[in-house]
C-alpha cells in the first residue's frame, strides 16, 4: 500500500510541473531581408505576431494602418504589405527590403 501511495504521489507531482516555455500558435511566415532571415508567427485569430528582433522575442499586436498590416508594441513595429515587409524601432527602419519566401 505504501508503494502504491508513493507512486501516486510521484505521478501527482509530475502533473504539477511548471514550464516557462510558451507554445506560440499561428502560421509561420519566412522573409529574406537585406542578407538576413526573419521568421514571423502570425495569429490572425488573436490579431498578433510573434517575432525575434535583436535576439529578443517580441509579441506585436495589430494596429490601424493606412495600407497593409501593421503590428506594434511599445518598442517595435512589423509592417507588411503583400509579399514585402519591414521592421521599425520607434520611427527608424531597422530591417528593410523583406521579401516573403516560400
Amino acid at each position: 500500500m505504501k508503494k502504491l501511495l508513493a507512486g501516486l504521489f510521484v505521478i501527482g507531482l509530475a502533473g504539477c510541473t511548471v514550464t516557462t516555455e510558451q507554445r506560440v500558435e499561428g502560421t509561420t511566415l519566412n522573409y529574406q531581408c537585406e542578407g538576413q532571415s526573419l521568421s514571423v508567427i502570425l495569429n490572425n485569430e488573436k490579431q498578433l505576431v510573434n517575432v525575434i528582433i535583436a535576439g529578443e522575442p517580441q509579441q506585436l499586436h495589430q494596429v490601424v494602418s493606412a495600407s497593409g498590416a501593421k503590428y506594434s508594441n511599445d518598442k517595435y513595429s512589423f509592417w507588411s504589405k503583400g509579399d514585402t515587409a519591414m521592421v521599425l524601432k520607434g520611427d527608424d527602419i531597422i530591417i528593410n527590403d523583406c521579401k516573403l519566401v516560400q
